[in-house]
């Protein structure tokens, strides 16, 4: 983390938002490790009285939730993690773990997505990016003539692919924000290093250490927070536009999710989202689910009119986001690995929205 960003973004106390109070402003804290501009290790402060927070900065990864006891409870193996191991010592405890294990699910992750996002930059030429985030992304950033100029916001970075090209494309900041600590390490190495080194599974609990050169990144407008999408720490109005590619069904609120959508956004800002609908009781409660359920209502079920009645200007919708649909392509393909032998297919429906004035 950069602590020129603070100021760029006004990153406010979650903890206190959660409460019912208005969100005081984060301040640099203690700093126990840095290297050349960035904080690698300290925290920030809450300087509400009140409430007097503090928020871990972590690899330069700063965590900013609500809830930092739950998050420890739910992330802390992934943020201790040594990543300093030989791909031989990790192979050892790998299958120690056994499949199902923490480990296994966070190198089963790790592989997938990684592999979708960096492996087109693979001289090895696997996977080819067609249908991967690489293509995914091309076709969501073709729904704009050129990304409004300002910071942008890549919301579920994941592994920080998305937030790199805008970095490129904009000239400017670019904040990746994700709750997994073990994508935004690959992220946060991707940006300080110029490398993605990532887990790839062949099959079962055999994993080949990828390393993955990435050439011309420009660390200094890139930024990379752990976060929740559904309660974001950003101040009103501050993005010039967003990106939110297949967060809409991995998030506890998805309605929350569009609310802060529409609350970072400045007036006329784009917002390109897309989603496959894959919803999972997992990830979200069933009563939170935006369509996939009550197929006896008017909408029949359908995710796709749910999510336009919620986007709708007509005041009957309930609820007001800010945003407002400009465009929408339909079944757009997008491919998750699973091994080398296997992959999940999805055909995902992709809006680009823009916040009103």
């Amino acid at each position: 983390m950069r602590p020129e960003h603070l100021e760029r973004l006004r990153p406010g106390c979650p903890t206190c938002r959660a409460a019912g109070r208005e969100p005081a402003p984060l301040a640099l804290g203690d700093v126990a490790r840095e290297q050349g501009d960035d904080v690698l290790e300290g925290v920030l402060v809450c300087p509400e009285p009140l409430c007097r927070q503090e928020h871990p900065i972590l690899d330069g990864i700063p965590v900013v939730v609500a809830d930092i006891a739950s998050w420890a409870s739910h992330q802390l193996g992934a943020a201790l993690r040594r990543d300093d191991l030989t791909a031989f010592t990790e192979s050892l405890l790998g299958d120690a773990s056994g499949p199902g294990s923490e480990l296994d699910r966070e190198r089963g992750n790790l592989s997938g997505y990684a592999r979708g996002h960096w492996g087109d930059l693979d001289s090895g030429g696997h996977p080819d990016g067609a249908e991967a985030y690489a293509g995914l992304l091309e076709t969501a950033l073709a729904l704009l003539d050129q990304p409004p100029a300002g910071a942008w916001l890549d919301a579920g970075c994941a592994v920080g692919r998305g937030t790199l090209e805008l970095a490129r494309r904009t000239g400017d900041l670019a904040v990746g924000v994700d709750l997994s600590f073990s994508m935004l390490r690959v992220a946060e190495r991707v940006r300080r290093e110029g490398r993605a080194v990532f887990p790839q599974r062949r099959v079962g609990l055999v994993y080949d250490r990828r390393e993955i050169a990435v050439a011309d990144v420009p660390g200094g407008r890139m930024s990379f927070w752990c976060c929740d999408v559904s309660a974001l720490p950003f101040a009103d109005g501050c993005f010039a536009g967003a990106l939110s590619l297949n967060v809409l069904d991995c998030v506890s609120s998805p309605l929350g999710h569009l609310l802060e959508l529409g609350r970072t956004l400045a007036a006329g800002g784009p917002a390109l989202l897309c989603t496959p609908y894959d919803w999972s009781p997992a990830a979200t409660a069933v009563g939170a689910w935006i369509g996939g359920h009550s197929q006896r209502g008017e909408a029949g079920g359908s995710s796709e009119a749910e999510l336009r009645r919620i986007l709708s200007a007509d005041a009957a919708a309930g609820v007001d986001t800010g945003l407002v649909i400009a465009q929408e392509r339909d079944r757009v393909p997008w491919r998750v690995y699973a091994n080398e032998r296997s992959a999940t297919e999805y055909a995902v429906h992709l809006l680009r929205l823009t916040r009103r004035g």
